[in-house]
């Protein structure tokens, strides 16, 4: 049986943050269907193509996603 040596704390350390990267990547999932759903509408001509609609979208969906998600939220 393996003895929980000086690296045991790391490895749980390093499992601790890829944990926390995986939650923060999937709860911001739903955000990002939404940007895909919306530049797939575009595409397709169900909403007129505009830089400043796009731009305005993606703000709503950032603060969306900082209300939602707070501290969880990714930098932008």
């Amino acid at each position: 049986m393996p003895s929980a040596g000086p690296a045991a704390p790391d490895a749980w350390l390093h499992a601790g943050q890829v944990w926390q990267q995986w939650v923060r990547h999937a709860a911001a999932c739903p955000f990002d269907l939404a940007r895909a759903q919306y530049a797939g509408a575009v595409r397709a001509g169900v909403i007129r193509s505009s830089l400043l609609a796009a731009s305005r979208f993606e703000r709503g969906m950032a603060q969306w996603e900082s209300l939602v998600l707070g501290p969880w939220a990714r930098e932008r």
